[in-house]
């Protein structure tokens, strides 16, 4: 019993002292995290607008959760230069941040601060589950042949563009497209 409690004393001050330690590494990189993230994105804003001005130019709020950041975007003139949206988004590959920058509701700019996708294991896992091969070589297409495996050189060129694709890059594309569909409704609805 006593040797029980000592292992779980030791096991309790190794987790605190683990717990600290990720604590402290979280204080001493979250600044600079932000920093960093902040540089990003004005890099990316005078990328988009050359005579951009952070100090002119008004960041604004909006009712959509995947808008983390709306920017009337100005010049050191205080012109209006356009909207500038960073938008979230995620699926099952991971997170996309975008900035789109819009003006008179037309998309001017994509640029892509953050791309999390990491596909590799489930674009594997779909290929895997939706087209099993056999031993020799063949696949089962289901949209052609529900029954029967096909040795994929026996394909046509119209039945091998009519198997699904579907993998990591189009869930990603998707993504992108409905972020910038986001910013753009923002923009006609919300000036």
């Amino acid at each position: 019993m006593k040797r029980n409690l000592k292992i779980a004393g030791v096991l309790a001050l190794i987790a605190v002292i683990c717990a600290l330690a990720i604590a402290g590494m979280n204080m001493v990189t979250s600044g600079i995290i932000k920093a960093n993230t902040e540089k990003t994105e004005l890099k990316t804003c005078q990328a988009i607008f050359s005579s951009y001005d952070k100090d002119k130019s008004e960041e604004m709020t909006s009712s959509n959760e995947a808008i983390t950041k709306k920017v009337l975007a100005k010049d050191s003139n205080g012109n209006e230069l356009g909207y500038l949206y960073t938008v979230t988004g995620k699926n099952a590959y991971g997170a996309i941040t975008i900035m789109v920058a819009v003006k008179d509701d037309k998309v001017l700019q994509v640029e892509f601060l953050e791309n999390g996708q990491s596909f590799a294991s489930t674009v594997t896992s779909h290929v895997q589950n939706s087209y099993p091969s056999s031993p020799d070589d063949s696949v089962h297409v289901g949209a052609y042949k529900k029954e029967e495996a096909s040795n994929i050189g026996s394909l046509s060129s119209s039945e091998i563009d009519g198997i699904d694709t579907a993998c990591g890059a189009t869930y990603g594309a998707k993504l992108v497209k409905e972020l910038v569909n986001i910013a753009l409704q923002d923009a006609k609805g919300g000036k």
